[in-house]
């Protein structure tokens, strides 16, 4: 009978471990976003959109007919990391507020200066400045909707019709802090295998390290779902600049989550090897 319910607490805490592991990935990918400066911005990440960043531009530039490479040289790095800071700042007021943050605006004076003097705006001085401040605008918008490709108008309306149904805030609150009171149930568990197993102590570890080591079976089976689950070909389709925010993000998640669930292995190992009987 001992038996019976020392496995059943093991299966038990399989599943709260899971569940762990679980809420600890989606924990690792919002909490740094909670912050008052937002998430940080990856150098990795300035570094491709500045690469979007040429290409949109050449887009336009055959569009309008004006000169790409002046205009690329104006959108600098620092250009597109003061952008992704407002959007990191964008997120934080979402998940920390319920609430869209403000609209991501940077200053094209410098960018018109370059457009108005273009051969292309020069052929028809009259119109140069107008021609100026009309690529500069769709340049602005190109650039700000790589960096947050997110209908801003649109999830503002939404988080405020969402807000009169549920306490946002509490509820991400919440999910933050569900990880550790999930690891704190398996320690609760494996407290009561231990009970029930009795002495020597080494009775139980048999039962937890079972636990740990399907847990971190588990929790490996279901990342390697999640990246063959076709998520990243949907989002390239919708957004180059989505996705390189997205791999950056879902790179650093996954290689916590592989982190823990070797932890857990090893765990798994060091206990069933405890727990083996000393030969006299």
């Amino acid at each position: 009978m001992k038996k019976f319910f020392a496995w059943f607490l093991a299966f038990l805490m399989t599943g709260t471990l899971i569940l762990f592991g679980m809420c600890f990935a989606g924990q690792q990918a919002i909490a740094p976003a909670m912050g008052d400066a937002g998430a940080p911005v990856s150098d990795s990440v300035i570094r491709e959109e500045k690469e979007l960043v040429r290409e949109r531009i050449t887009a336009l530039a055959e569009l309008y007919g004006f000169s790409a490479e002046p205009v690329i040289g104006a959108v600098n790095e620092e250009t597109l990391r003061d952008l992704n800071e407002q959007a990191s700042l964008w997120w934080s007021s979402v998940l920390r507020d319920g609430k869209a943050g403000k609209e991501l605006k940077w200053d094209t004076t410098e960018l018109e200066k370059i457009l108005e003097a273009d051969p292309a705006a020069q052929e028809n001085p009259e119109e140069a400045g107008y021609f100026a401040a009309t690529v500069a605008e769709e340049i602005h918008k190109s650039i700000v909707n790589m960096v947050l490709p997110m209908r801003q108008i649109v999830i503002s309306l939404g988080l405020q019709e969402a807000g009169k149904r549920a306490d946002l805030v509490n509820l991400i609150e919440f999910f933050l802090g569900t990880p550790w009171t999930m690891l704190g149930l398996s320690l609760l568990i494996a407290g009561l295998i231990a009970l029930i197993a009795g002495r020597p102590m080494r009775r139980s570890l048999r039962y937890i390290g079972s636990a740990l080591g399907a847990a971190a079976i588990v929790i490996l089976a279901l990342a390697v779902i999640y990246m063959r689950a076709g998520i990243l070909p949907m989002i390239r389709e919708a957004s180059a600049g989505l996705t390189v925010q997205y791999q950056s993000m879902v790179n650093g998640t996954m290689v916590q989550t592989g982190l823990l669930a070797a932890v857990m292995a090893a765990g798994c190992v060091i206990c069933l090897f405890a727990s083996r009987e000393k030969k006299a």
